[in-house]
């Protein structure tokens, strides 16, 4: 049981998800809007953010998005 507890926290960055980062995937924009326990609400749009939807999923789910899509921290 403490072996998973451990790979577990080894996935999740150090600094973790913050309110106002934007993350640049090709030339799609991904901005968290917020930020909770487990779950980040965040808004993907291509060139600006009006009326675009807020999507919600685990910090894990993105966290494993964001790196197999190569995305690149624009401001943090």
């Amino acid at each position: 049981m403490k072996n998973k507890k451990t790979a577990r926290q080894a996935r999740i960055t150090p600094d973790g998800f913050q309110v106002g980062q934007m993350w640049k995937i090709g030339d799609v924009n991904l901005a968290v809007t917020s930020v909770g326990k487990t779950l980040v609400h965040y808004k993907r749009y291509k060139t600006q953010p009006k009326g675009v939807q807020t999507t919600l999923c685990s910090k894990l789910a993105l966290e494993k998005y964001l790196t197999d899509s190569k995305a690149i921290l624009v401001t943090g």
